[in-house]
């Protein structure tokens, strides 16, 4: 645990990032002593915050014993998502060049297979071991990946498994199914996350009421913003809104203005 300070709690809170080198949803926070500005400089007082790095939690699941095989080396997280990349552009390249069917193909139990297929094969690409079932109703389908390798699979803030996500979308359009609803898990990670995301909403508008000061959240895709939205929808204090572009769009929380009350 380190203590910063500056003139508002936002500036000690940024101090404190930048020093740590850490995003805001890697840390606690804790208000030590709120500013104040005095009189003509007597009484002036600097805000002092208390900043903790949060390690992260694993969920706890029963495996089956398996036999110790020799490990093969890990890729690092650049050379990950440098893979995923190429294959991104080589499956975009083949979506482009795909004549389109003169019948709109509807989502079934192959194409889904397929789709588990194709992904399995990237995972496994990557030198992550892992297993895989899937689950698809109507226009939504849902592929979960059990792993030993879970923190490799899914990545700094979801970045590896969100990548995927994006690819199992890009597989699809491939296939000419263009409005179906794909969400990839690794051990109930997106609940997970879910529950992070609405606790740091929570404790950022507190931060923004306290500080009048609006705050700027890590880059996040649409659907996880979604939920930072969600969470603060009936907070009349402080309000929400998204900026940016596409894959670096982020969600800001300010504090209502009078005449918006």
């Amino acid at each position: 645990m380190a203590t910063y300070k500056g003139e508002t709690i936002e500036k000690a809170v940024q101090s404190g990032l930048a020093d740590l080198d850490v995003s805001r949803s890697e840390v606690s926070i804790k208000t030590l002593v709120e500013p104040r500005r005095g009189f003509l400089g007597i009484g002036k007082r600097l805000a002092e915050i208390n900043i903790s790095i949060i390690e992260p939690q694993k969920s706890v699941v029963a495996k089956e014993p398996v036999i110790s095989e020799p490990k093969k080396a890990e890729h690092s997280e650049s050379e990950v998502h440098a893979k995923l990349n190429e294959v991104d552009d080589e499956t975009k390249a083949e979506v482009h060049n795909q004549p389109k069917s003169a019948t709109r193909p509807r989502l079934n139990d192959q194409v889904v297979a397929e789709l588990q297929d194709y992904l399995s094969k990237i995972v496994a690409q990557l030198g992550i071991k892992a297993t895989a079932t899937n689950h698809f109703h109507h226009r939504d389908v849902q592929i979960n990946f059990s792993t030993e390798q879970e923190g490799m699979l899914i990545g700094k803030h979801g970045r590896t498994i969100n990548a995927l996500q994006t690819l199992a979308q890009v597989f699809l359009l491939h296939h000419d199914i263009a409005h179906a609803n794909v969400n990839l898990d690794v051990e109930n990670y997106r609940e997970r996350r879910t529950e992070t995301l609405q606790h740091l909403a929570e404790s950022t508008a507190r931060e923004v009421v306290a500080t009048g000061d609006p705050v700027f959240l890590d880059a996040m895709p649409a659907f996880e913003r979604k939920v930072v939205h969600a969470a603060l929808t009936n907070n009349h204090f402080v309000t929400t809104f998204s900026e940016g572009h596409e894959p670096h769009r982020y969600v800001v929380v300010a504090l209502v203005q009078d005449e918006q009350l």
